[in-house]
């Protein structure tokens, strides 16, 4: 869920790249990152081993608006590969704001489309989210392939008739800042929504989804704004505080870099300021692979 960082007036919202392995997801995040102007985003960064690497980043679309006087930063998750224990996915997931599921538009995919679909679905309702109450973007990537699916097939394929179907080619680029674009034209009508308690408005409408992913999320006339190295709502740190309201007196905030211990567990610094003053923590999140929890 997204985080509300006070003492920055920044809205933190997570957006993942899901999908079956090899189907583009780190091809299509390294494609955006290159695409954006440094001064809009931060560095991209790996967490993990030779297997389950989270490759992640954050960026601030400019020329977007502001929520209430904050603004909103976006950060882009996704895992590389084949991913050898649920638990990273599951992990990974946790408090989505926006998810773009990266679907192999090979006829031979079909069947492990389907199957990624139906674990995201059970991922999300494990801790009670639904995908259809969530901005999702079908991505159809490998859509230069001569016999490569429609997306009207692949929407039907994963059962996701009120979900936009994008077509895509994660090496050349095509479509990938259109689907970005849309996810998080989408994302920003929630969080709206959510801080006004009435319908949203549509802050993009000025610009249509191709010029925003051309020229806004490209950061083309707009002022130079900051980077962010490490991601504010990982996991565990979007528990809390979360969807609070702008006008509450305590906040909970990331205080530097999340790191590993020589233990393995993750240690993450945060600040929790209220009007009393503030305090600092750490929390320390012990990672157990599944396997070894259930012996």
């Amino acid at each position: 869920m997204a985080l509300i960082n006070r003492t920055k007036r920044e809205i933190n919202a997570k957006i993942v790249y899901y999908g079956t392995p090899l189907a583009g997801k780190a091809t299509t995040l390294q494609f955006i990152h290159r695409k954006l102007k440094p001064e809009f985003r931060g560095p991209i960064k790996t967490m993990g081993g030779q297997v389950d690497k989270m490759l992640f980043f954050d960026f601030m679309p400019p020329g977007l608006g502001e929520l209430n006087d904050y603004r909103v930063r976006f950060h882009l998750y996704t895992v590389q590969g084949e991913v050898s224990n649920p638990f990273t996915w599951k992990t990974v997931l946790k408090g989505a704001d926006g998810i773009v599921f990266v679907a192999d538009s090979s006829p031979e995919s079909r069947a492990a489309t389907r199957q990624s679909m139906e674990n995201l679905r059970s991922f999300l309702l494990s801790y009670g989210q639904d995908l259809e109450k969530l901005p999702c973007v079908v991505q159809c990537n490998k859509s230069d392939l001569p016999d490569a699916c429609s997306p009207e097939e692949i929407a039907g394929l994963v059962d996701g008739s009120g979900f936009t179907a994008v077509k895509s080619a994660s090496r050349s680029g095509e479509g990938v800042l259109q689907v970005l674009s849309t996810v998080v034209k989408q994302v920003m009508r929630n969080l709206q929504g959510e801080e006004q308690g009435s319908e949203p408005v549509d802050m993009l409408d000025s610009a249509p989804v191709r010029e925003a992913s051309e020229a806004t999320l490209a950061g083309e006339g707009s002022p130079e704004l900051p980077g962010e190295e490490v991601p504010a709502n990982y996991g565990e740190i979007s528990k809390g505080d979360t969807r609070a309201s702008l006008d509450k007196t305590s906040s909970v905030a990331l205080d530097g870099e999340v790191s590993v211990s020589s233990c393995g567990a993750l240690r993450v610094p945060l600040t929790v300021r209220s009007d009393g003053g503030e305090e600092r923590f750490v929390l320390t999140i012990t990672l157990t692979p599944e396997h070894l929890k259930a012996e």
